[in-house]
C-alpha cells in the first residue's frame, strides 16, 4: 500500500480542513512526509513564523496532530484505499506525474484525485473545457458537436462534466473523433450521474478519464457541482460556454475560469 497516498488521504479527511488548509500545511511544512515527521512543538513555531495570509492558526493545527495520531485516521485512509481499488478507482497525489500541472499554483486544489480510466491531461499542450445548457438548442448542440471535433482534430483534450446537454454533446463528439476527453464528477468517481448516461461513462472511461474529488460512494449534492466547476476550469486552458442563460450552473465555471486566468468564450 502506498504510504504516501495515506498521508494524503489523512490530511484531506482532517476535521476543519478544506484544500487551502491542506495546501498551506504542506507549504509550511515542505513535505507530506514532515507534516507526519514533526512534533508538535516544530509544526507550531513553523506557523507562527509564516506570514499572517498564509498561517494555519494553532487551533486548527493541534486538531490536525491529534487526528494525524489517531489510529482511526490511518484505518480510515487504508479502508478508503481498498474502496477505490475494489471499484476499479485509481488514486492520484499532487506527486504523482499524472496528477494535473494545470493545478499547481492554485491554492484551492484538492491534493488527491479519485479516478476511473488513465489520467492523460498532461500529455496535452491545449485543453479545452465545453460547457453549457442541458437544455440545450439544436444550434447549441451543434456547435458543441462541431468545437469538439474542432480540438479533438487540433490534438487538444476536451473537458466537460458529464451533465445533460452541451456537455455530453462534446464528450460523445470527442470520443466519436477519437480524441482524449475528461469528465469531472460532482459525485465519487464510481457514480454515474446523470445515470441516464451510463453508456457515455463507460466509452470516457476506455478513451478518456473519470475524475473527483469526491471519495467513492460519494453522493452528489447541490454543493458539490460549483465545486467540480472549478476542477473544469482549472483543467482547462480555455473555457467555451455554448447556450448558457443567465443564472445557470455554468456560472460558476466562468467564475472559476477568470479567477485562474483562463480564457472565456461564450457561444
Amino acid at each position: 500500500m502506498n504510504e504516501n497516498a495515506v498521508k494524503y488521504l489523512i490530511l484531506r479527511s482532517t476535521p476543519g480542513f478544506g484544500n487551502i488548509s491542506v495546501n498551506r500545511l504542506i507549504r509550511l511544512c515542505g513535505s507530506v512526509d514532515i507534516c507526519f515527521d514533526a512534533d508538535e512543538r516544530d509544526i507550531l513555531s513553523r506557523d507562527v513564523k509564516m506570514p499572517e495570509t498564509e498561517r494555519i492558526g494553532q487551533k486548527k493545527l493541534r486538531a490536525f496532530l491529534a487526528y494525524r495520531d489517531s489510529d482511526s485516521a490511518v484505518n480510515d485512509a487504508k479502508n478508503l484505499i481498498e474502496k477505490a481499488t475494489s471499484v476499479g478507482c485509481g488514486i492520484i497525489t499532487i506527486e504523482d506525474i499524472a496528477y494535473p500541472k494545470r493545478f499547481r499554483g492554485i491554492c484551492d486544489m484538492p491534493t488527491v484525485l479519485f479516478v476511473r480510466g488513465e489520467l492523460r491531461i498532461n500529455e496535452y499542450e491545449r485543453s479545452v473545457g465545453i460547457v453549457g445548457a442541458r437544455r440545450c438548442s439544436q444550434e447549441g448542440k451543434e456547435e458543441a458537436i462541431r468545437r469538439a471535433e474542432l480540438e479533438v482534430t487540433a490534438a487538444s483534450a476536451v473537458v466537460s462534466g458529464m451533465a445533460k446537454g452541451i456537455d455530453s454533446y462534446a464528450h460523445t463528439a470527442a470520443i466519436k473523433n477519437g480524441g482524449y476527453t475528461i469528465a469531472v464528477l460532482g459525485s465519487g468517481p464510481d457514480i454515474c450521474y446523470p445515470s441516464e448516461h451510463e453508456k457515455l461513462y463507460g466509452e470516457i472511461i476506455r478513451s478518456g478519464c473519470i475524475v473527483s474529488e469526491y471519495p467513492p460512494g460519494t453522493l452528489p449534492r447541490n454543493y458539490t457541482f460549483p465545486a467540480r466547476n472549478r476542477l473544469i476550469a482549472a483543467l482547462s486552458d480555455e473555457i467555451v460556454v455554448i447556450d448558457a442563460g443567465a443564472h445557470s450552473g455554468t456560472e460558476s465555471t466562468v467564475r472559476a475560469a477568470v479567477k485562474y486566468g483562463r480564457r472565456v468564450e461564450s457561444i
